[in-house]
């Protein structure tokens, strides 16, 4: 509950600190620089060439559109596309309709509605990426308003619709010629905060941004008291400086008056977030200190290298040891290796007696079930489940082979998952109510992971707050550490009791012992009928390859005749010997398919559904055959 209260906090706190920051990212477009230049004619109209360094990604045509609803006397001509290449200009073709995707190497200029001009060119990026500087001309009639007080140019180069993001934002405005007093030209711009606009002289403005945030607008507006633009007809015999002045006054007021409210929100979350970092600074040395204590409770380190017995032989099965052998922390992951004990399983029975193996072929195998069943050892619960499934599948045949059984896996996987889960549970609480959990290690092993999980949702929700990572990038940093202190801390109290641990080595050193036996000096230890015990196990640790090759090399003998006369007619027999299967491991495999086939069919059937109608739901397999407009 704790942790789940620290997350909430960060997220309102990073909801917090989003509203100083105005940023969003515009796919697969960006500008490395972009650069207008404007001449001002005595005429009123303007002359503009925009001038684009970007970087395009799977991308067939570039779009400018132009909303010119607020005036019906703008009317934009004279359009050019060209791509610089090498320094030069090369011209694209210009043609006359609209197009989704525009021919190679053209361009066009029109009016799509009664409010819209759009500016579109083909760069033929579809399925690659490229830096290209392109430059677009085109000229704007009656772009400047003539008062009877004064001469206004007003034009929005982007809009607030802008999906495109860039950097090195540039631009000059040059008037026909210079006016009398320099006092007497005003110039604003409008846009982001970062924006300046500057006189450099009595017939020039300048202006830039750093940095262009997507659904960023631009606009430039100047205004002169002479009229230097004899030749315009774009009169309107009315005053307008003073309400100009005032709507820029207002505007400025309100833009410094957000510049006063993010200074003091920015200083603000600066005291938060140097407040936060002394927080988890406390918490990291906490951490740490836990850890030294958390080291006094390990069990000593195992020095076990070898163990040439199966632990607790009496009541081992092949889901128990993967139970201890595959365990890592509060939660065991041996389900993940279901294929593995299915197979030992059925090798267990074999040796148990319940079910005999013959070879059919090189890579099937028939499973007789034995009808004398009473006078055998009884099975263990997880090894009846296993059998109860093999009766099942041979319905009243009393027999199977693996390529049916792969059928039937394929035909009920329902059923098969379930039969394996109740394997691992039944396993699993065997371990559990025998000694091998202890209850105190496992609920402080459980609090350090579940604190470690908390950090790990935190981090991720930093990048969910993506502009957030520069500013917050020192908690980040904390945050990380903390979940690595906590995850390691978990380790260091296994939840296993001192009982559980020892088994758990026992299993993994007689892993090693199987995969080193041909390397030891001493081997005469086991008769070959332990190793077909052993073997039930190198199966489920999935060595039983190594180790088969192992013994071919050490006892030469098993692949006579005379041990299959003597009654030797084991799995063993059959996977050393030519008359069947090639090895143990196509054995094995021809096991493991089985589960395999089975959890396959399982995970595709409880997938969600593909949505031919557009509603949602799983991926389905078509698709690469569209492209959507930038």
């Amino acid at each position: 509950m704790k942790n789940i209260k620290n997350i909430f906090i960060f997220c309102l706190f990073a909801l917090f600190t989003l509203m100083l920051v105005n940023t969003s990212y515009a796919g697969e477009q960006a500008w490395n620089a972009l650069d207008y230049n404007v001449i001002l004619n005595t005429d009123g109209s303007a002359d503009i060439v925009e001038t684009w360094d970007v970087d395009i990604s799977e991308t067939n045509t570039m779009f400018k559109d132009f909303d010119l609803s607020s005036d019906s006397s703008y009317f934009i001509d004279d359009v050019k596309v060209t791509r610089v290449e090498q320094g030069q200009e090369v011209p694209l073709e210009q043609i006359y309709e609209e197009q989704y995707h525009v021919d190679p190497n053209c361009y066009y200029g029109l009016m799509i509605n009664s409010d819209t001009f759009e500016i579109a060119w083909n760069v033929g990026l579809d399925n690659s990426s490229d830096t290209r500087t392109y430059k677009i001309y085109y000229t704007v009639e009656n772009a400047v308003k003539i008062y009877s007080d004064c001469t206004e140019f007003y034009w929005q180069f982007l809009s607030d619709e802008n999906s495109m993001s860039g950097r090195n934002v540039t631009g000059t405005v040059t008037l026909p010629r210079g006016i009398t007093d320099i006092e007497k030209l005003r110039v604003w711009g409008h846009g982001d905060f970062s924006g300046n606009i500057e006189k450099v002289s009595t017939e020039q403005v300048q202006f830039n941004m750093k940095t262009l945030y997507a659904n960023s607008m631009l606009e430039i507006r100047i205004v002169t008291e002479d009229n230097i633009f004899e030749e315009s007809i774009n009169n309107y015999n009315t005053p307008k400086l003073s309400s100009i002045l005032e709507e820029e006054q207002r505007w400025a007021d309100e833009a410094n008056a957000q510049r006063a409210r993010a200074k003091t929100m920015f200083i603000a979350v600066g005291l938060v977030i140097l407040i936060i970092f002394c927080i988890y600074l406390r918490k990291i040395i906490k951490y740490i200190n836990a850890g030294k204590e958390l080291k006094l409770q390990e069990y000593p380190k195992n020095e076990l290298q070898y163990f040439r017995d199966i632990p607790n032989e009496k009541n081992a099965t092949p889901a128990r040891a993967a139970y201890l052998y595959y365990f890592r922390n509060v939660n065991s992951s041996f389900e993940n290796y279901t294929s593995k004990i299915f197979s030992a399983t059925l090798l267990q029975l074999t040796l148990k007696k319940y079910i005999t193996l013959e070879p059919e072929g090189k890579k099937n195998v028939r499973i007789n079930i034995l009808s004398k069943t009473n006078e055998l050892v009884p099975l263990e619960k997880d090894e009846q489940i296993i059998y109860d499934l093999i009766i099942k599948a041979s319905k009243t045949n009393n027999s199977i082979t693996t390529e049916e059984f792969e059928k039937y896996a394929k035909r009920n996987y329902d059923d098969f998952y379930d039969y394996m889960k109740r394997v691992c549970k039944e396993a699993k609480e065997y371990e559990i109510n025998s000694g091998a959990i202890d209850e105190q290690r496992k609920k402080l092993s459980t609090k350090w992971s579940g604190k470690g999980g908390a950090y790990i949702v935190g981090i991720f929700l930093f990048f969910m707050f993506a502009p957030l990572i520069v500013i917050l990038f020192p908690i980040l940093i904390e945050f990380i550490i903390c979940a690595v202190l906590c995850f390691k801390n978990a380790g260091k109290i296994s939840a296993l009791s001192e009982k559980g641990y020892e088994e758990s080595c026992q299993w993994k050193a007689l892993k090693k012992y199987m995969e080193d036996f041909s390397l030891l000096k001493e081997k005469e230890v086991p008769d070959l009928i332990l190793w077909e015990k052993f073997l039930v196990y190198a199966t489920t640790f999935g060595i039983s390859k190594k180790v088969l090759d192992q013994l071919v090399e050490v006892y030469p003998q098993m692949t006579s005749e005379d041990y299959y006369r003597n009654g030797h007619y084991t799995y063993l027999y059959m996977a050393s010997h030519n008359s069947g299967l090639d090895s143990l491991d196509n054995l094995d495999r021809a096991f493991s398919d089985i589960a395999k086939t089975a959890s396959s069919a399982y995970s595709a059937a409880h997938s969600s559904s593909s949505s031919g109608s557009g509603g949602g739901g799983g991926f389905s397999g078509g698709g690469g055959g569209r492209r959507r407009r930038w």
